[in-house]
C-alpha cells in the first residue's frame, strides 16, 4: 500500500513534465506572425521578378543597338517641279492626191505606175499600180549613188581618189551621177561596190527587199523607199555630203539633154523639185520607150514635203510634166 502522500506527489510531478495548454491570446499573436512573413516573402518574390524582368529588357535594348549600324543622316532634297510631258507634234492636214492620180492614170496609154508619199504624215497620198516591176533605166544610179556616199562617209573611199579610167574623183562621180546622170562614173562606182554586193546591201541594210538592181529591175514603191533615204539620210553626219547629194538633185543644167523636163518642167518656180530621171527614147519610133521620174517636192510655203515617182513605158515626158502641174493645183 503506497501512502497518500506519495501519491500526490507523484501526480504532481507527472504533470510537472506536460506542455502547458496554449492560451488563445497566444493563438492569435503566432497567426499573425505568419501571416506577416508569407507576405513579407511574396512580396520580395515579386520585387525579385520584377528586378529581373527591368535587367533583362536593358540588358537586350544595349544588345541591339550595339549590333545596329547607325544611321546615315539623310540629306534634305530639293523640291522638283513636276516635268510637263512635250505635247503630240500636230501633223498638217492630209491631201489626197489619189483623185489626180487616177484621173491623170486614166488619160494616159501605155504603161503607168504611180506613187505619192506625204513625207510629214509618214502615208501613201495617191497610187497607181505602185508594185509593178519596169526596167529601172538610169534609175538604178539612185543606188550605187547613196551606197557610194555612205562608203565615203565610213572612210571605207576617199573622196579624192580617182574612179577608174573616167578622169573624175570618186566625189565627183557620186555627183555627176545623179547631175548630169555621167554613166561612165556610176557604171564605175558600180563595179567598186560589186553587183551583187549591192544587191545585198539593198535587201539586207536599206529594207528594199523587191528590186533585182543587178538586173535593172524595180518598181515605184521600192523606188519611194531610196528617195526617202536620200530625204531622212539616216547614214550621214557629215553636213558637207548631205549639201552635195542635195545640191546634185536640185540643179541639174542641161547638157546634151534637158534632165529636168518632166515633173521639174510642170511645177511653178514655187515649189523645189529635187529629182532623177531614166529613160530610153526610141529614135526610130519617135517614143520614149521608158520614161521614169522620182522626185522630192517641196512646197516652201507650206512647209510640206512629198515623194513623188512616176514610172512608164511608151508615155511622152510632156504627160509626166502635165502629171506635176496637176499635183500642185491639188495642193
Amino acid at each position: 500500500m503506497v501512502p497518500r502522500k506519495t501519491i500526490k506527489r507523484k501526480a504532481l510531478k507527472e504533470n510537472a513534465t506536460q506542455e502547458p495548454a496554449p492560451s488563445p491570446q497566444a493563438d492569435g499573436a503566432n497567426s499573425r506572425a505568419a501571416a506577416l512573413r508569407n507576405t513579407l516573402i511574396a512580396l520580395f518574390v515579386v520585387l525579385l521578378l520584377v528586378a529581373v524582368g527591368f535587367g533583362t529588357f536593358f540588358a537586350l535594348k544595349a544588345f541591339n543597338d550595339s549590333s545596329v549600324e547607325p544611321e546615315t543622316p539623310v540629306e534634305p532634297v530639293e523640291p522638283v517641279e513636276p516635268v510637263e510631258p512635250e505635247p503630240e507634234p500636230v501633223l498638217p492636214d492630209a491631201i489626197n492626191f489619189q483623185p489626180v492620180v487616177d484621173e491623170w492614170a486614166a488619160s494616159v496609154g501605155g504603161n503607168r505606175s504611180v506613187i505619192i508619199y506625204d513625207l510629214e504624215r509618214g502615208e501613201i497620198a495617191g497610187q497607181y499600180n505602185p508594185d509593178e516591176d519596169y526596167n529601172t533605166a538610169s534609175l538604178y544610179k539612185l543606188f550605187v549613188v547613196y551606197e557610194g556616199y555612205r562608203r565615203l562617209q565610213s572612210g571605207e573611199w576617199s573622196a579624192d581618189d580617182i574612179a577608174g579610167g573616167t578622169g573624175r574623183t570618186i566625189l565627183e562621180c557620186l555627183d555627176l551621177a545623179v547631175r548630169e546622170s555621167y554613166s561612165p562614173c556610176a557604171e564605175t562606182l558600180w563595179n567598186y561596190i560589186g553587183h551583187e554586193e549591192l544587191d545585198r546591201i539593198i535587201a539586207e541594210e536599206f529594207g528594199i527587199t523587191n528590186s533585182d538592181i543587178s538586173h535593172l529591175v524595180s518598181n515605184p514603191h521600192d523606188i519611194l523607199k531610196i528617195m526617202q533615204l536620200f530625204y531622212e539620210h539616216p547614214h550621214f553626219s557629215d553636213e558637207g555630203l548631205v549639201a552635195r547629194m542635195k545640191d546634185s538633185f536640185l540643179v541639174q543644167p542641161a547638157t546634151t539633154y534637158n534632165w529636168r523636163q518632166g515633173l521639174p518642167s510642170g511645177f511653178s518656180e514655187n515649189v523645189n523639185v529635187y529629182n532623177k530621171v531614166g529613160w530610153d527614147y526610141n529614135p526610130d519610133g519617135g517614143y520614149w520607150n521608158i520614161y521614169h521620174d522620182a522626185a522630192i517636192v517641196e512646197f516652201p510655203e507650206l512647209d510640206r514635203h512629198f515623194v513623188v515617182v512616176v514610172m512608164t513605158n511608151r508615155v511622152p515626158y510632156q504627160r509626166i510634166r502635165d502629171f506635176a502641174r496637176m499635183i500642185e493645183e491639188a495642193v
